[in-house]
């Protein structure tokens, strides 16, 4: 058994004795994981995941921003987003405005889907954080802390606010080179509650929250055999698979069950949206008699002609790259699994965590058309409509998100732990 995380990064970070033991996520390797002095990270020795980090983490930081960040919801909800004029008519719209004319244009569940990543997920989590970390600045542990904290993390994954600074962005210089456009006060607080989230998830080191909320494993009986839970990574014995952690209150598995089955079953989901999502437009401009239809890769065209470059690549990258490397890796996952392959698992964890990572990002094409589809409306002139991509491309996006939740990547590391190592 491999037992002391690896040191990397910046070079002042040094480790104190080893004393605590903690269960990597990733690959499921037992190691004792030492404080910090300092700055720097440590790594599991197996697959490279980042066990902590010390570099620009702070708790009271953390605490600061999520509390600011919840200032700021009820104005960046309520105040006015964007203002326009269209020949002397005065448009304004709200963060719910393009939520709600999605609604109108006959696709509730896409607008709910959207209600909940804009408006509800972002309260929640900054509530639930909020709550944990006020709550271990005034060193009180109570037994529900675990699982809020818990809660908070999985939020964490589905309040876009950060992505829909990027879409709003977009959204904003389509219109301004055509129509006197004006960020309202609410817009702002958009922006800056993006930053904020951001800033947060930055500031915030999860191990040391983990820790904090314990209990925590000094040492473990060699005779025992082991496992842990995915979700705080505290080492659990084996024979107590399949109840709750004594930490966050998840039920502890070796392998989440089922695990690539339900991945697969999302992601075949996910593949027969996907010709529709690219095929059919995503949106339909109309103007003075004239309806036209602008696909995803129509839309970024549209943005090389703008010469805005940069946007064209992010819709790029976030419309076309990021949801066919999701698909393309999650089949390869599951591949792997079902012929117990050994090969390249340190690169197809890495994968795993790059795709977990951003796949969020994919929401952007679709925040986008939201942002203008409340502004752009003349009666008779001029007007946007939905197109039916966007409720394709939107479920390949949720759909592989929910795939890569479902999928337990310790399950690629299966057949490698069957064969004699030292």
């Amino acid at each position: 058994m491999k037992w002391t995380t690896t040191l990397i990064g910046i070079p002042d970070a040094a480790l104190d004795p080893p004393h605590g033991v903690e269960v990597c996520p990733d690959c499921g390797l037992i190691q004792r994981l030492p404080p910090l002095q300092g700055r720097g990270k440590l790594a599991c020795p197996r697959c490279g995941h980042i066990m902590e980090r010390t570099s620009g983490r702070s708790i009271n930081a953390a605490m600061a921003m999520t509390l600011s960040a919840l200032f700021l919801l009820i104005p960046a909800n309520f105040l006015p987003l964007l203002s326009v004029d269209i020949f002397g008519v005065h448009h304004q719209s709200v963060l719910a405005s393009g939520i709600w004319g999605v609604a109108a244009q006959g696709w509730p569940v896409v607008a709910v889907i959207l209600a909940l990543e804009l408006l509800i997920l972002p309260f929640l989590r900054f509530s639930t954080l909020a709550v944990v970390l006020l709550q271990l600045d005034a060193g009180h542990y109570p037994s529900w802390l675990g699982r809020m904290f818990r809660w908070s993390e999985w939020l964490d994954q589905w309040a876009m606010l950060d992505v829909f600074l990027i879409g709003f962005g977009i959204g904003y210089e389509r219109v301004a080179p055509f129509l006197p456009i004006e960020v309202g006060t609410g817009g702002w607080c958009v922006v800056g509650l993006a930053f904020l989230s951001m800033l947060t998830r930055a500031t915030l080191e999860r191990r040391e929250i983990w820790r904090r909320i314990g209990p925590n494993v000094e040492s473990l009986d060699l005779d025992q055999e082991y496992i842990g839970c995915g979700h705080c990574g505290m080492p659990v014995a084996a024979h107590q698979e399949g109840q709750a952690c004594p930490r966050c209150a998840a039920k502890v598995w070796r392998y989440k069950p089922q695990s690539t089955m339900r991945t697969m079953a999302f992601a075949l989901a996910g593949f027969f949206c996907y010709p529709f999502a690219y095929l059919y437009p995503m949106e339909y401009n109309y103007q003075i008699g004239k309806m036209e239809g602008y696909t995803i890769m129509t839309g970024v065209m549209k943005l090389i002609d703008a010469h805005f470059l940069l946007f064209a690549a992010i819709i790029f990258m976030a419309s076309i790259v990021i949801p066919f490397l999701k698909l393309f890796s999650l089949s390869w996952f599951f591949i792997s699994v079902r012929t117990h392959s050994v090969k390249q698992l340190r690169l197809k964890t890495a994968i795993y965590r790059l795709i977990k990572t951003i796949g969020r990002w994919s929401h952007v094409d679709v925040f986008t058309v939201t942002v203008f589809l409340p502004l752009m409306h003349l009666s008779g002139l001029l007007a946007v409509y939905v197109g039916d991509a966007l409720p394709a491309f939107l479920a390949v996006v949720v759909l592989t998100m929910i795939a890569t939740e479902f999928f337990d990547p310790r399950a690629l590391w299966a057949a490698y732990l069957m064969e004699p190592h030292e």
